[in-house]
């Protein structure tokens, strides 16, 4: 493949893609999914993965008229100096937001699970300092990280979902449709957030090789993400059934429970190191993303020195709540609840501007000429 010096390829930009997304398979996710529409749950992802495909494909649809730019560079473009500074102030302030609390529920799982005695402040300062770190080495070494771990992270995934059908009962899809299909239709729409992601992707268009290896990258994570997170749903309800309802990260329970036979009984280490690096990854291509929407905001050249501030701000954030019902039922959900609709109604007021303004014609008739 050629790759332009300094430039991420397809690959590293899919690898980055799939651990940001579907690394939701291996959090609170599928218990939330579940606790909507019971054993139905793993039809959710692909369902709102059908729904979220029209803006995102309006989107870029109308990124693809500015060749090299990022979306706060298109939304500016479209809606005007002014108002395209607020949504894009609106849109950094949620992510901010929304990633400094996915981060502690990240900082949970760790401290619940494999370091329960160590203080939850430095857990997360730990986290937020490794993911400072790398952000700091710029997206293509995150990329090229992204590329080297990605085989283990999907391998170890689907060896542990393996793993857990020994104790596993398919029955427990049963009835297929669970509470009807207008409510898990209704639900479907209300779970957008699971795919918002990519419209946050949309910053690192300039750092791609070209604009096509960005659009084919996202469908195939996009595609990718959708089918591995309502599988490992379907994993977790087949193996926990009605005990999903009330396990607040199915992954972390599943793999304390799975084993290679009597001679290596607790295999749950060798998950935890893949996850917790896949776990950096994520938060260091967030935290590169977040201190580029600061800079395109303010006009900021070297947005990566704001990368340090960023993560401290991060870790105040993340700290305001005390507990993790606070964190993982309440102020996290709250977020996502808003963020799947406001990310797509973006998406469309976009495309609208673009074509009321002729956007799409200019374009047309420059490539007839």
């Amino acid at each position: 493949m050629n790759q332009q010096p300094g430039k991420l390829g397809i690959r590293e930009y899919v690898s980055i893609a799939i651990l940001m997304v579907g690394s939701k398979a291996t959090e609170d996710t599928p218990t939330v999914l579940f606790i909507n529409v019971q054993n139905a749950a793993w039809m959710i992802p692909v369902l709102s993965a059908g729904i979220f495909f029209i803006p995102l494909l309006l989107l870029l649809k109308t990124i693809s008229l500015y060749q090299g730019k990022n979306l706060f560079f298109v939304i500016q473009k479209l809606l005007g100096k002014y108002i395209g500074f607020i949504v894009c102030l609106v849109i950094f302030i949620i992510t901010l937001v929304g990633i400094s609390l996915d981060s502690r529920l990240y900082t949970n799982i760790i401290r619940a699970f494999y370091f329960r005695t160590t203080p939850i402040l430095v857990l997360y300062a730990l986290l937020m300092a490794v993911c400072a770190y790398g952000a700091k080495k710029g997206i293509q070494h995150i990329g090229s990280v992204a590329y080297l771990l990605i085989i283990y992270a999907i391998t170890g995934l689907f060896f542990a979902l393996g793993l857990s059908t020994q104790a596993s009962n398919v029955n427990a899809i049963l009835p297929i449709w669970g509470p009807g299909k207008i409510e898990i239709l209704k639900k479907s729409s209300q779970s957008l957030s699971l795919f918002t992601d990519f419209f946050l992707l949309t910053m690192l268009i300039p750092y791609l090789s070209s604009s096509k290896d960005f659009r084919k990258g996202t469908w195939i994570a996009y595609i990718y993400v959708s089918i591995q997170i309502s599988v490992a749903t379907l994993f977790f309800i087949c193996m926990l059934d009605q005990s999903l309802g009330g396990v607040g990260y199915p992954f972390h329970t599943a793999v304390r429970y799975i084993s290679l036979g009597s001679y290596i009984p607790n295999i749950e280490i060798l998950f935890f190191i893949v996850w917790i690096v896949s776990a950096f990854i994520r938060f260091t291509a967030f935290l590169y993303i977040n201190a580029l929407m600061f800079g395109h905001l303010f006009k900021i050249k070297d947005f990566e020195f704001l990368i340090p501030s960023l993560a401290a701000i991060y870790l105040l954030i993340g700290n305001i709540p005390e507990s993790q019902i606070d964190v993982g039922l309440k102020l996290e959900h709250m977020v996502q609840a808003v963020v799947g609709p406001l990310f797509a109604a973006i998406s469309l007021i976009l495309w609208l501007s673009a074509l009321l303004k002729g956007e799409f014609k200019h374009e047309k008739d420059k490539n007839n000429m």
